[in-house]
């Protein structure tokens, strides 16, 4: 066999991409793909995963402390950018940095969702299920990205 039709098939063989996927609306995480598996985690609307595999309609998804769920894929897009508070509190301010003042809504607690706006080299523009707009340090949130991994 010739080296290179080994290494395709070693590449199409193992999951290459994990790609980033938000959640549309409120969704109830399973421990397998079908709604016979026990619910993991119910999550609100801008939840942020990766993407690990997609079998019959359902999505195996890793989320921001590296476990395992499934979701039906109808309910996850990639169209939307977000991320998870990872910290315990993260503090909100009106402009890209630590000297601007906070916003209205001061702080977030540990797992709130937000839908990414815009960034500004390490801070994020961030919107929350109310609309209300912010920024906050990227330190302070985890975003899924867009992760290739090769094994020989």
């Amino acid at each position: 066999m010739k080296w290179w039709l080994g290494l395709l098939l070693i590449l199409f063989s193992c999951p290459l991409f994990a790609q980033p996927m938000c959640a549309r609306g409120n969704v109830t995480l399973r421990k397998g793909p079908g709604t016979q598996h026990a619910v993991s985690w119910k999550v609100s609307k801008n939840m942020p995963f990766l993407r690990l595999e997609r079998k019959k309609g359902w999505l195996k998804l890793q989320d921001l402390e590296g476990e395992v769920h499934w979701a039906r894929a109808s309910d996850l897009t990639s169209k939307t950018r977000c991320v998870v508070v990872k910290t315990n509190v993260a503090a909100l301010h009106k402009e890209p940095s630590q000297n601007s003042p906070a916003t209205d809504l001061k702080t977030l607690d540990r797992y709130t969702p937000l839908r990414r706006l815009d960034d500004n080299r390490e801070w994020l523009q961030v919107e929350d299920e109310a609309g209300r707009k912010a920024w906050i340090h990227e330190s302070q949130v985890w975003k899924p990205v867009v992760v290739n991994s090769f094994s020989f």
